[in-house]
């Protein structure tokens, strides 16, 4: 009996090698593959935000679609099917660029597990009739004189908030990455300041790209935190210590919220008369200034913390100042075509 029985199952394993038996996997439906996705690859590691928006993506434009399709039997139609019907709802390129990415993490979750070989999401967003520059918004930004004003208004009726508002202004920092520096990240000599972590929710994590930066201090700034890291010394010393708290806009020794922070902002540009614009134009005016005083892009890339120079030609290249076309001259040889340069070098020749 040992015999036959190790014969049979002998039998069952050449048959399965060679593909001539075939097992049916119990493949799993696109939506519970989607749950197990958000658990194991997204909430452990991304923020609350992150997570809560990819489940809205999911259960509000995706599943409804696509959610009750077998995992294996997934092809690009199924993808386009999505985001054709995100599109019709008049959603931005934005999310429904980000609704295929979803799509694409789940179904690369899918790969891990063997049930599909290639990922039909490739190429998908060129296959809707998508304009790529569909819906650029335009950014709104502070003139330098609007700036001006803001710090003003700002330190006479909130000087405590001074120091974080012009933070803001002179390094185009995001408010939970302003909210989480700390005192040891300064470099006084050099005046730059490591970015490597972002406080929002709650929570202390790391930066949006995941990846710290170094941002340069100006001069002005520079001044205006040793002020109030000498402020913070005083405070420290009345309260019998000499450790300073390491948080630099710290309220009672904790980090500060960005709710609190955004209520003082739109108190302030109401007292400087000024329409409301998200505290996150700061961030916008750092990087118009610079582009407009002609700085070139990958400084700002670098300073912005942006994951690619494309990421900021995208965002601010319609910034750039406008270019005519005598820059092109100066490629010209000196000849009866270019003619100050054939006198230029004439002049050169006969002193």
């Amino acid at each position: 009996l040992a015999q036959r029985v190790a014969k049979e199952i002998g039998a069952k394993l050449v048959l399965k090698d060679t593909g001539l038996l075939d097992e049916k996997k119990d493949v799993p439906l696109f939506y519970d593959l989607a749950q197990q996705w958000l658990a194991v690859h997204i909430k452990p590691v991304k923020r609350t935000t992150t997570y809560k928006r990819y489940s809205s993506l999911l259960r509000m434009y995706v599943n409804p679609v696509i959610g009750s399709v077998p995992v294996d039997e997934f092809r690009r139609v199924q993808v386009l099917q999505v985001l054709r019907s995100m599109l019709r709802k008049g959603l931005s390129r934005a999310s429904i660029e980000q609704g295929k990415n979803v799509i694409s993490g789940v179904l690369e979750f899918a790969i891990d597990f063997e049930y599909l070989d290639v990922n039909p999401t490739h190429g998908a967003m060129k296959r809707i009739g998508l304009p790529r520059k569909m819906d650029q918004k335009e950014i709104t930004v502070f003139t330098r004189d609007e700036v001006g004003g803001i710090l003003e208004v700002c330190k006479s009726y909130r000087p405590d908030f001074y120091p974080l508002f012009m933070t803001g202004f002179r390094t185009g920092m995001r408010l939970g990455e302003l909210l989480a520096l700390r005192w040891e990240k300064v470099n006084w000599r050099q005046q730059y300041i490591v970015v490597d972590s972002s406080w929002r929710n709650g929570k202390l994590t790391g930066t949006k790209t995941r990846r710290s930066r170094r941002v340069d201090l100006s001069d002005q700034l520079t001044a205006e935190l040793r002020k109030l890291y000498a402020q913070r010394k005083e405070e420290a010393l009345r309260c019998g210590t000499n450790q300073i708290i390491p948080i630099i806009f710290h309220t009672k020794g904790e980090y500060t919220s960005q709710n609190s922070v955004r209520n003082i902002w739109k108190r302030v540009l109401a007292k400087a008369e000024l329409d409301y614009r998200k505290f996150h134009c700061t961030r916008h005016t750092f990087a118009s200034l610079l582009i407009a005083d002609n700085h070139p892009l990958n400084y700002v890339k670098e300073m912005m913390g942006h994951h690619s120079i494309q990421m900021t030609v995208d965002v601010y290249g319609h910034l750039l100042p406008d270019q005519n076309n005598s820059a092109v001259n100066t490629l010209d040889d000196a000849t009866i075509c270019n003619l100050s340069a054939t006198i230029k070098k004439e002049k050169a020749v006969t002193s």
